[in-house]
């Protein structure tokens, strides 16, 4: 029966926290039946912490005490309890009773009523004025505590609390209104007193930027005050450099669209001189023999193809006098139209100085100093050059830096490298260049290239080289020389994979039937 009255709640724990007895109060704690407590560690069941609370008086080893409780309750409802410590010494037990300071008012009213005929409203009194400055204690201690400026204030303006951060930034002043704090003799114009939609508003304290947020309770105002001065400058800076970045954009499409102009003119200019190269490529491939020598005994095939539309290579087949002939394989060093120019002046040099020279290194020699006299820039060229009298079969030939010749020996069944010594061509005068002979019987054959077939690459960088050059010569020996030339391009451009050759591939070969 005495549950029913009593307000405050009881409860009696041992030594391990564990709850032995419990009041029905108890249950306004928990929101379950007292007795469903009892077994329970009271720290886990009434506080909801893992651990005892640190103030407990049992932690401590104390008979006695007070503790102070902040408690959500089950309906998520929170509450103070005060609670007051005894030790049972009959039972060993520790008896808690805890007070809920809440509604201290109306529990003291309460308590008054009841102890009217007892004439202990003294006690009740100070019991209520300890609990009151306890609470005072405690905010104030928690509101000093914060990490920015609080001040709470009356409709007067009159400042009730001032926290010691605020107090700091008034420079260790107490002012009495809290206008003063910011430097003003009068309310701000706007105080959210008189407008009531004001939530926030920056305010200059210090030399600071402070941000101060209001909250209103009642007829009171509570100032929260932030040093945001690092974040004004910061959104600043931000604020300035999106400045540059949305100029930097501007002057980033005015640059794009220059260049979109300029790249559609470059397209128009790129256009004519890919026409130009056409052109160009054209003149030279009519320096190219245009059908090969029929020589009874002899078998012909050529086979040319640039990197661009004009490329450095070149090859020719001269006739001469008493059944000799002529048959040059070049390399002008670079591509397109220089390279195309250069081929051109050798050819007609060739055509034009060396006819009926029957020594081949001599030709050479003519050549290189006219191209000498007339080509002033870095480039040079590499050439193969062989004189054959047909009637006999017999050839002499001289090298100006150039890939040998290949020559397969049809009586031996095997290739032979023909290389003579001498420098190439355009680069210095007054070169002497060697000069070598080999006979040609029937069957043999001469095979003349230019380095852009033994050097053509696959897409893992690898040379064809010269020797599957030669393993495909003695493979086809008796076949034509279109055949021969046929199958040897096609087996370049299975081993390149249809990487496109990076120069100019060239192909001259004589067989004596």
């Amino acid at each position: 029966m005495l549950d029913k009255y009593l307000q405050e709640i009881l409860f009696a724990i041992d030594e391990d926290y564990e709850i032995n007895l419990a009041a029905q109060s108890l249950s306004r704690l928990t929101g379950k039946d007292h007795e469903a407590s009892i077994g329970t560690l009271c720290y886990e069941e009434l506080m909801g912490r893992s651990e005892p609370c640190l103030n407990c008086p049992m932690k401590k080893g104390k008979d006695s005490g007070e503790v102070l409780h902040d408690v959500i309750l089950t309906g998520g409802e929170r509450r103070f309890y005060l609670s007051t410590f005894a030790k049972d010494k009959d039972n060993d037990l520790l008896v808690e009773s805890m007070s809920d300071i809440t509604v201290l008012q109306k529990d003291s009213n309460q308590l008054r009523h009841e102890m009217k005929k007892l004439k202990a409203e003294h006690v009740a009194g100070q019991l209520k004025s300890r609990t009151m400055q306890h609470d005072y204690n405690f905010l104030l201690n928690a509101i000093n505590k914060q990490t920015y400026g609080l001040m709470a204030v009356n409709r007067s303006h009159e400042v009730i609390v001032l926290n010691t951060v605020l107090r700091d930034y008034a420079e260790k002043k107490t002012p009495k209104h809290c206008y003063e704090i910011y430097g003003k003799s009068e309310p701000c114009s706007d105080c959210p007193f008189d407008n009531p939609d004001v939530r926030k508003t920056p305010r200059d304290m210090s030399k600071k930027n402070m941000t101060v947020t209001y909250g209103m309770y009642d007829d009171h105002l509570v100032e929260s005050v932030r040093d945001t001065t690092r974040e004004i400058q910061l959104i600043n800076e931000i604020r300035i450099s999106q400045n540059e970045v949305q100029e930097k954009q501007r002057q980033m499409e005015l640059l794009n669209k220059d260049l979109l102009r300029m790249n559609s003119d470059l397209k128009v200019v790129q256009a004519m001189i890919d026409e130009e190269f056409q052109k160009v490529g054209q003149i030279q491939q009519s320096l190219l023999p245009e059908t090969l020598p029929e020589i009874a005994g002899y078998e012909f095939s050529a086979f040319y193809t640039p990197t661009e539309h004009a490329g450095g290579d070149y090859y020719d087949c001269i006739e001469m006098s008493n059944n000799h002939w002529g048959f040059a394989i070049a390399d002008v060093s670079g591509h397109g139209a220089p390279a195309a120019v250069i081929m051109a002046m050798s050819r007609s040099i060739m055509r034009s100085y060396t006819y009926d020279v029957a020594s081949s290194a001599d030709a050479l020699s003519m050549v290189n100093e006219i191209l000498c006299d007339n080509v002033h820039s870095n480039d040079f060229v590499t050439m193969f050059y062989t004189v054959m009298d047909s009637k006999t079969g017999k050839l002499n030939y001289a090298s100006a830096g150039h890939n040998p010749m290949l020559h397969f020996d049809k009586s031996e069944m095997m290739v032979r490298t023909l290389t003579a010594g001498g420098m190439f061509l355009a680069a210095f005068p007054g070169v002497e260049y060697e000069e070598c002979s080999v006979q040609l019987d029937e069957g043999d054959i001469l095979f003349m290239y230019t380095d852009g077939l033994v050097e053509a690459m696959n897409p893992r960088r690898e040379q064809y080289t010269m020797d599957r050059v030669i393993s495909h010569l003695i493979m086809y020996a008796n076949s034509s020389c279109e055949e021969i030339v046929s199958e040897i391009m096609a087996d370049v451009r299975r081993f390149a994979e249809n990487t496109p050759f990076e120069d100019d591939v060239t192909i001259l070969v004589m067989k004596k039937n």
